[in-house]
């Protein structure tokens, strides 16, 4: 008996330093990148973001090894025990991922819808129609999928500024309603593991867009670019971790496909900035870094892969129309498609929108469009600043 205590004891002994020996191999591991960066200014694993920086926290989670090994353990233990919330990510109950947006005081939101309106009224005044498009949140209205105990305030915050949107006479677009129109699942615009729309959800909007620019502005629509036959998918399989899904690993999420609709009629661009020319593969997005991202943590495909030159000629020499376009990363897989159907496309960032009045000024276009998502815009008062 007192020889099996020992020999269990020995285990047990062996099995602790073993145990010590791993967490102090992490440890040293990940401090080792933490002073390699600080030394040389480059990240040791690359599973740097712009929040990385902000304190010894999130440096030291950015260098630990095999993070995403870790974060899958911890989502897939997450699901076994049932818990449907995991560092700040709820998964839904058809398993798409997101996180809670906080009621915004209902005087704040009519006092950035009367920041629109005011910008209508100095628009008005240089005959510049305004169009607001509000992008929809991931979770539906009367449909939101939420587990138990959680609260969404998204489209109850949407709701209040769209409210005084319509008191101003402020023409908008609510992509929330239009989605559903359609009669079909309004999830499917939507990633699993990201915040943002897809490619179909971009492409959905081109339209729309375009259809109130040919009443508002007398857009020539052109119909070859608005058929979705014209164009093949370029899938890309489980390529695409989202910004959701790297918080919590894939086992308590899943992974995204990731689509590009690719026109199959000539295009041709160029970069006011740089001049450079090119195709709508070539100019208007990145495939090559789509096709090669290989790490799930350390790509960012949507942001990467969609976010295209700021300033756009159309050369096709029937396009006659200029529009202003000031959106967040919701844009970036709408923008392509809506500079097939206008002559000049510049875009401005919703969240420093206040070059908007100089650009008016030195671009003189035919429109403005604002597309905003409201769980990162509304309550955010520099989003409204428009520079009047």
């Amino acid at each position: 008996m007192d020889e099996k205590i020992k020999k269990d004891s020995l285990k047990l002994k062996i099995y602790m330093i073993l145990f010590l020996l791993c967490i102090s191999f992490f440890t040293v591991y990940a401090g080792i990148g933490m002073i390699r960066y600080k030394l040389t200014g480059k990240p040791d694993l690359s599973y740097w973001t712009e929040m990385t920086e902000e304190n010894f926290e999130n440096e030291y989670i950015a260098c630990f090894p095999d993070k995403l090994g870790f974060l899958n353990l911890n989502g897939r233990m997450a699901r076994m025990f049932g818990i449907t919330r995991l560092n700040d990510i709820v998964r839904l109950q058809n398993g798409y991922l997101t996180s809670m947006t906080p009621k915004v005081d209902e005087e704040v939101l009519r006092n950035e819808a009367r920041s629109v309106a005011n910008l209508n009224n100095k628009l008005k005044e240089k005959n510049i129609p305004l169009l607001y498009v509000a992008a929809p949140p991931k979770c539906q209205e009367n449909n939101d999928m939420l587990p138990v105990g959680e609260y969404d305030y998204d489209n109850e915050n949407l709701n209040v500024f769209l409210d005084e949107l319509s008191r101003n006479d402020i023409s908008y677009l609510d992509m929330r309603k239009l989605i559903e129109e359609t009669n079909e699942n309004y999830y499917d615009f939507f990633y699993v593991t990201d915040h943002h729309w897809n490619v179909k959800a971009g492409f959905f909007a081109s339209e729309k867009i375009s259809g109130w620019l040919a009443k508002n502005i007398d857009l020539k629509i052109d119909k070859k670019a608005a058929d979705i036959a014209n164009f093949e998918v370029a899938n890309y399989k489980k390529c695409f971790l989202g910004s959701r899904g790297k918080r919590v690993g894939t086992s308590f999420g899943s992974v995204d496909d990731f689509e590009i609709l690719k026109p199959i009629f000539e295009t041709s661009f160029q970069d006011i900035s740089t001049d450079q020319k090119g195709d709508f593969s070539s100019l208007l997005i990145n495939e090559d870094y789509i096709k090669n991202a290989k790490d799930y943590l350390k790509s960012d495909i949507y942001d990467l892969g969609l976010q295209g030159p700021t300033h756009v000629i159309n050369n096709d020499k029937t396009k006659d129309k200029s529009i202003i376009f000031v959106t967040d990363s919701y844009g970036f897989i709408v923008q392509p498609y809506l500079a097939m159907q206008v002559k000049r496309i510049d875009d401005i960032s919703a969240y420093t929108p206040n070059m908007l009045a100089q650009t008016v000024e030195n671009v003189k276009p035919d429109a403005v469009v604002i597309l905003n998502c409201p769980s990162f815009n509304l309550g955010k008062d520099a989003s409204f600043n428009f520079g009047y």
